[in-house]
């Protein structure tokens, strides 16, 4: 141990005390807040603690009057203790302003911004302005990344070590910095420290004296797996091994792994650096070295050169992890005072500098259970969803959201069944009210699990009034309408209710069967059109009514068949049309009577015949009138023919005329003239009738 008498501390601090410095103990570390703890003096008994905490101090170590470094940070604990007989003690804590981000907590949304972005703002809350980022690799953009009941200090560290990177601080005379970096290469050099195994005496230079290094077993291989819903079926697994430096050389078959799920990254791009972050922490301190020394400007994220060790290996590149400093000055308490000179001591903790140190991974926070939320979206919109039905929320705790399509990541939505193309699918609307689950506990992890009513959204039937009901109801897209498939439970009047608000589609591939128990009533609007591709059996138990407000068209493509049980009776206010291709055949097993109030016409293109079992017969109010060109008449008994003015009978036993018979013309008698020819013949010359009356038969 080497007494440095020339070494000086002195404190500077906010206000009107001044403070001379007895001793100090700083403690510094890699992604840890350093802390200086200071026991000094002053004549002022009486200061004001307002005047001191939370403002800057500084702390100077000199050697011969000359600065050698500084700390500077915020004095965040001033003690008063006792009064000597001619000063009073105090003990100060200083610590960096980053600690006041351990005095702030937070619930908060982050979208779209990486680390570095989060960080910065997180840190201007606490008023931490000088802060820079030595990256090599940039940081990845976070879609959502919450901060959740977590300090602002405990979320920068969280952010910090999953994206591999540590911080340090840089002081000068009245300000400190912050530095984040993810490569030691980008450390700064303090050059050469020597190394000195016997420092007894003054020394020309501070040295390092004692060497402890030291090498441990560690994991060799990190694997991390982790899922993403647009590549379900790839695992995202990746690896990073490293072998373990002069271990296992013999036996390389020793490969401890070390395996996590879920490894926290959602692309697969981010898996191999996330895995090689974790690889490298669990292997930070494989090769460690404590070394112990008075050389003031050691500090964490500063590398040197060792030289002078007798072990030619251990002179290289070292990056300082941690030191902590002691420091006394005891001459300042003259009534404690004696031969004891001013000392200085660090006791320092190294890694190689060709090593990686990384920041041991934080605890995210975890949500015990689902939570509450509901749907946002912008405004004038109800429906807000992307393509995978993901929706946007609003969680009561979030104080920076604005209710609107910026308040949250896209969330998934539980259904009812989910399959390729198939399943269910109803997507929540803007206002509801959802229960948000959060997969791991992860906050930057929510799905929606389940829907609630609230005292805006409140069910679609009055409870308990219409308990026994079971509903899917929905509503038109702004606007009023909705459409509902709804089940009644209520004894003695169960029903099942489908509403459709606009068009009702049904696709029944095969078979349906619809059973009606008693009455079926159908209205429809507007238009019907069925279309039945076979067949089509229609049976009616009783009597069927069919009311037609306008016209019916009806067409057989082939048959038609048509059975009547009893009568049919068919009424036709206006004009009747049939028209008939070819043939007509009516077969009447009775009796059949046409009734024609007006004219009849009847007109055959071809030949007319009228067959009669029994008597037929003719009867016109007015004229009967015959056109042909040829007149046969035939009958197989007789032939009658009779008016007022007589009868002409032809039967077999010849033509008999009965009345008077006028020829106006020549008689024309062929052949033989029996005696009847020949007075018919008379007669007709001399202008007699032909026919007389007769009563008709």
């Amino acid at each position: 141990m080497a007494v440095q008498s020339n070494y000086r501390y002195t404190l500077e601090v906010s206000g009107d005390t001044v403070f001379e410095v007895v001793s100090f103990r700083l403690t510094e570390h890699l992604s840890e807040l350093f802390r200086l703890e200071i026991e000094a003096v002053s004549f002022e008994d009486s200061p004001v603690f307002s005047d001191i905490l939370d403002k800057s101090a500084t702390l100077t170590f000199s050697q011969d009057d000359i600065p050698v470094r500084y700390v500077n940070g915020i004095v965040t604990e001033f003690i008063q203790g006792e009064t000597g007989a001619h000063r009073t003690r105090y003990k100060i804590l200083i610590e960096p302003s980053l600690s006041r981000t351990n005095l702030q907590s937070d619930c908060r949304i982050f979208q779209h911004k990486d680390s570095e972005e989060i960080i910065r703002t997180v840190l201007g809350k606490s008023g931490v302005s000088r802060v820079n980022f030595h990256l090599v690799k940039p940081y990845w953009q976070r879609e959502y990344c919450v901060q959740y009941r977590e300090t602002d200090l405990g979320f920068i560290q969280r952010l910090a070590a999953e994206e591999g990177s540590y911080y340090y601080f840089e002081h000068n005379a009245d300000t400190h910095t912050l530095n984040f970096t993810n490569h030691s290469a980008t450390s700064k050099s303090l050059g050469e420290l020597l190394y000195e195994a016997n420092p007894a005496g003054d020394r020309p230079e501070p040295a390092l004296w004692r060497w402890d290094y030291r090498e441990q077993l560690r994991t060799v291989t990190q694997t991390l797996r982790d899922y993403t819903f647009t590549n379900p079926r790839y695992n995202q697994e990746h690896h990073t091994a490293q072998t373990q430096p002069n271990v296992d050389g013999a036996n390389p078959s020793r490969n401890y792994e070390k395996y996590d799920y879920p490894g926290r990254y959602k692309r697969d791009e981010q898996g191999s650096p996330f895995t090689q972050y974790r690889q490298e922490y669990e292997r930070r301190e494989s090769e460690v070295v404590y070394a112990v020394g008075d050389d003031q400007r050691v500090i964490p994220g500063y590398r040197f050169t060792l030289k002078g060790h007798r072990r030619k290996d251990f002179n290289q590149g070292w990056l300082v992890v941690g030191v902590v400093h002691t420091g006394r000055q005891t001459g300042i308490l003259e009534e404690e005072s004696g031969d004891e000179g001013n000392f200085y001591e660090n006791e320092i903790k190294l890694i190689p500098q060709k090593s990686q140190w990384r920041p041991t991974p934080q605890a995210r926070p975890v949500v015990d259970g689902p939570q509450i939320a509901h749907i946002v979206g912008p405004a004038n919109e109800e429906i807000y969803c992307d393509e995978w039905g993901r929706v946007k929320v609003q969680f009561p705790w979030d104080r920076v959201g604005e209710e609107n399509e910026h308040s949250s990541c896209w969330v998934r939505v539980s259904q009812a069944w989910a399959g390729a193309q198939y399943g269910n699918m109803a997507i929540p609307r803007i206002g509801h009210e959802v229960i948000v689950d959060f997969l791991e506990g992860d906050p930057d992890q929510p799905i929606i699990t389940g829907r609630t009513y609230h005292s805006t959204t409140e069910p679609p039937y009055g409870l308990p009034a219409n308990k026994t009901r079971m509903t899917i109801k929905s509503k038109t897209h702004k606007g009023d309408g909705f459409n509902e498939l709804r089940f009644e439970d209520e004894k003695g009047v169960e029903e099942v209710f489908i509403h459709a608000e606009k068009d009702q589609n049904n696709v029944v591939k095969h078979n349906e069967t619809t059973k009606v128990g008693n009455d079926r009533t159908e209205n429809i609007g507007h238009d019907e059109e069925i279309h039945i591709v076979n067949d089509r059996t229609e049976t009616v138990g009783h009597n069927e009514k069919i009311t037609i407000g306008n016209d019916r068209v009806e067409d057989v493509v082939r048959d038609e068949s048509l059975t009547i049980g009893r009568n049919q009776k068919n009424l036709i206010n206006r004009n009747r049309i049939t028209k008939i291709v070819k043939d007509e055949r009516i077969n009447i097993g009775n009796h059949r009577k046409l009734d024609v109030y007006a004219d009849q016409l009847i007109t055959s293109g071809g030949n007319y015949s009228h067959e009669v079992s029994g008597k037929t017969e003719w009867q016109s109010g007015e004229l009967f009138k015959q056109l042909c060109k040829e007149y046969d008449a035939v009958g197989y008994d007789e032939i009658c023919f009779a008016s007022q003015g007589g009868t002409v009978i032809i039967s077999a036993s010849g033509i008999t005329f009965k009345g008077k018979v006028t020829i106006k013309g020549s008689l024309a008698i062929v052949g033989g003239t029996p005696e009847l020819v020949k007075r018919f013949s008379a007669v007709i010359n001399k202008g007699l009738p032909l026919v007389k009356p007769c009563n008709l038969r």
